[in-house]
């Protein structure tokens, strides 16, 4: 396998299970208020669920995520 590859095998890595009743409809309403795409809405929600920061270099994502009282990642 390639160093890679390797790596990314070893990462804590676990799938999201089936989302609740209602919610595409609120990640629909927070990308709308929040004025980001939905896949970006998705991605809020997860931070906002488990109260982790959101990485992202993009303006209008980061936005939303300090309106939402989200932390933004800083790499050191």
């Amino acid at each position: 396998m390639s160093l890679v590859l390797d790596a990314s095998v070893a990462l804590p890595i676990s799938m999201e299970p089936a989302a609740h009743t209602g919610s595409l409809e609120s990640n629909l309403r927070l990308a709308r208020n929040r004025g980001v795409s939905a896949y970006d809405a998705c991605y809020l929600d997860l931070a906002i669920r488990y109260g982790l920061p959101v990485a992202t270099l993009d303006g209008a994502l980061r936005s939303a995520a300090e309106a939402e009282g989200v932390e933004i990642f800083e790499p050191s």
